[in-house]
């Protein structure tokens, strides 16, 4: 072997030998162990709290609508053109109040004829009465024949038939011309206005449309699994977003059966009067978007204080008790109240934690 591969071969050996070295930590300083400070942050004077389980009831949401539980689609009953109509959408009308006139001069002209014949009945009533009374008290003096008295029986009766039947006429025609004033059947807001002057009404078609304010209720499909949970009269929240509210909602129907396709059942909740006189310059009105919550059980959970946590980035962090030493412990939370959080993760029950960590203060 010549002397230069010696001399390679050699020095290769070496370099194994001080990279082995050097993997081993032969050109490290050994560090001091025993007078090494010991991790964390002193206790000393710092309050400490205890993390506690605590049994919370368990929300769900169901979305929801508001609805009108009066609500009224006005059509006429009879076929005749409108004369008049006497409100407007977002109109305030009350109870009784004449919306639309329909053309009514022919009812009007029946009216007047139905009467005259009711007066022409009463009178032959009046004649055949007294006939009758006259015939019955000849009769009782023998000056006249039975059948005289039956005749004039026959004809008080004949005519009191006819004075019913005029008033029956009479009843009828006034109705009929009843029918050619659409009022309001309650009060309430106007909705929709399908007719205008000059149009023809027909028994059936739509002409007007309004709801009671004072009646509008929430509309949510509850998952017929959780119908149990439900009575009537209980009272749950109910968030309307484009108010910024928050009312309390009274359960006031339940739909005995559930939807075949969406398993769910029919909830309206009503809100008290003095919410809704108070809505200022944001009325509810049918159709606005509501969510209602529901308890539908219970959830142990972990709770601190809000304070006794604190952030570095996008990290959470609060500071748990070691002997005489506080040490950071990462965790993971969500919101509760203002002022506590519910530990998802990072600590267990009963371990002591400062209550007002110092976030400058995070190491050893």
């Amino acid at each position: 072997m010549s002397m230069k591969r010696i001399a390679v071969t050699i020095a290769a050996f070496a370099g194994l030998g001080i990279l082995f070295f050097t993997i081993s930590g032969g050109f490290v300083a050994k560090l001091d162990t025993e007078n090494l400070a010991p991790p964390g942050e002193a206790l000393a004077g710092q309050a400490v709290v205890r993390v506690q389980a605590e049994t919370l009831p368990v929300w769900q949401q169901y979305t929801g609508s508001i609805v009108a539980d009066q609500q009224a689609t006005l059509s006429a009953r009879l076929t005749a053109q409108v004369a008049d109509v006497l409100v407007d959408v977002g109109d305030n009308v009350r109870a009784g109040d004449i919306l639309i006139r329909l053309d009514n001069l022919d009812l009007d002209a029946r009216v007047r004829q139905s009467e005259q014949a009711l007066a022409s009945a009463q009178a032959q009533l009046n004649i055949a009465r007294k006939d009758y009374e006259r015939t019955l008290s000849l009769f009782k003096r023998k000056l006249v024949a039975q059948s005289q008295l039956d005749e004039a029986l026959s004809n008080r009766q004949t005519a009191e038939a006819r004075f019913k039947q005029s008033q029956a006429s009479v009843e009828e025609a006034q109705t009929t011309y009843g029918y050619s004033i659409i009022a309001a059947p309650f009060d309430g807001v106007i909705t929709q206005k399908l007719v205008h002057r000059g149009d023809i009404a027909s028994p059936g078609i739509p002409m007007l449309s309004l709801y009671n304010p004072a009646t509008l209720m929430m509309e949510s499909y509850i998952a017929a699994s959780q119908r149990y949970l439900l009575e009537l009269g209980q009272r749950w929240p109910v968030i309307l977003p484009e108010q910024g509210w928050e009312l309390e909602g009274t359960i006031k129907e339940i739909t005995p059966a559930s939807d075949a396709g969406s398993r769910s059942v029919v909830v309206k909740l009503a809100f008290a009067p003095e919410p809704l006189a108070q809505s200022g310059s944001k009325p509810l009105y049918p159709g606005m978007f509501a969510r209602v919550g529901i308890v539908t059980g219970e959830e142990q959970v972990l709770m601190v204080p809000s304070t006794s946590t604190y952030r570095i980035g996008q990290l959470e962090y609060i500071k748990i008790v070691d002997g005489d030493r506080v040490v950071p412990r990462l965790i993971q939370t969500r919101p509760y109240l203002d002022d506590k959080l519910i530990i998802r993760k990072g600590v267990t029950e009963m371990t002591d934690i400062v209550a007002q960590p110092d976030p400058a203060h995070n190491g050893g």
